[in-house]
């Protein structure tokens, strides 16, 4: 009975700080999970298969596999019917935008392989390149009242969930491209990431002179995204404009902005951390810039809240090689990636927290 109402308890909790995620979509996902599993072979199970608590739950990284080998299963390993069962779970756990996407991202890797050369360093370019080199893990048990997780890892695109008794989070997420658009050829002009660079824009265009002194951190490029791989509380700081200061009408193109992100997650997954962005107060959220503001040019800029961090940033060889075509981009819950927040509420609320 106690602990019956321990669970009651954390069930109210989860509710009253992140929203809602509905039981049948919590369902949909672990039996998506599960599928995949299930279209693989034994052999290669025993690669995609991790257990909950594993490091490799959150380790990855925005590099090729050929410059950081990932563990887990790669679509390049399974048949048909597994890169099937994979794309299945990837469309559960995204929205229709996010998932084409994670789709043209993939596919720009494809492009690298046709176009980089034919060989890195002394080895193939087939080492580096290509969708056969993304991975998957699964973690834990996959079931709508269990505790699990997925990653899917690879050049460019690290997206990884947690679900803690039904209720499903999708940070952190790494979004890449190389090139955003393509130059040349038959898919020449095709653009993934042209929206997220446009709605930073338009904040910073709509700001004025005493707005942008305050949201222009520096006119200095970074080294690179600060909160990459292995660096999840690397900006403790929130710096930039406030909302407070800033107009109705600027409120709303941020908010498109922060959308264009949360909008790429399953729309439970979305409407939950919206949900939790407005508990912890919109007028906690800071806008801030570096670089220049010249459409033309490579740019970083960020959203930063308790409960959101977006990070923009054109990359390249150094701060005076950027390239406005190559995207490196970060979206996080500073309070609940990897679900963290819900895992300690889960573990302080039940006797026996640390079970599956």
């Amino acid at each position: 009975m106690r602990r019956a109402a321990a669970f009651s308890l954390f069930l109210l909790l989860v509710a009253m700080t992140y929203g809602s995620t509905s039981g049948t979509f919590a369902s949909g996902l672990a039996n998506a999970a599960l599928g995949l599993r299930a279209a693989v072979s034994e052999e290669h199970r025993k690669k995609l298969q991790f257990e909950f608590e594993d490091a490799e739950r959150k380790d990855w990284s925005n590099l090729p596999d050929g410059m950081y080998p990932r563990k887990g299963l790669s679509l390049g390993q399974m048949n048909d019917g597994g890169r099937s069962a994979a794309h299945q779970l990837l469309r559960a756990s995204l929205s229709s935008q996010g998932y084409l996407k994670a789709a043209a991202i993939i596919r720009r890797d494809d492009y690298l392989l046709r176009t980089a050369g034919p060989a890195i360093g002394g080895r193939p370019i087939t080492e580096f390149f290509g969708a056969g080199h993304y991975y998957l893990g699964l973690f834990g048990d996959p079931g709508p009242e269990a505790r699990w997780g997925w990653q899917f890892d690879g050049h460019h695109l690290a997206l990884n969930f947690t679900v803690v008794k039904g209720v499903v989070t999708g940070t952190p997420a790494l979004w890449g491209a190389e090139p955003d658009q393509i130059p040349t050829g038959d898919e020449a002009g095709w653009r993934v990431f042209g929206a997220e660079r446009e709605k930073g824009f338009a904040v910073m265009n709509s700001l004025n002179e005493k707005q942008k002194a305050k949201a222009l951190l520096s006119a200095t490029l970074p080294a690179g995204i600060f909160t990459g791989p292995k660096r999840d509380k690397a900006l403790q700081r929130i710096e930039g404009l406030s909302t407070v200061l800033m107009t109705a009408a600027q409120k709303k193109l941020l908010w498109e902005l922060i959308d264009e992100y949360l909008n790429n997650q399953a729309v439970p997954i979305a409407e939950a951390h919206r949900q939790k962005i407005l508990k912890d107060r919109f007028e906690n959220v800071h806008f801030a810039w570096m670089g220049s503001i010249e459409a033309n040019q490579p740019v970083y800029f960020r959203v930063h809240g308790p409960s959101i961090l977006i990070e923009y940033d054109n990359a390249g060889r150094g701060r005076d090689q950027r390239d406005p075509n190559h995207i490196h981009s970060i979206y996080r819950d500073p309070s609940n990636d990897y679900g963290e927040d819900l895992l300690k509420r889960h573990y302080q609320s039940s006797p026996h927290g640390a079970e599956k």
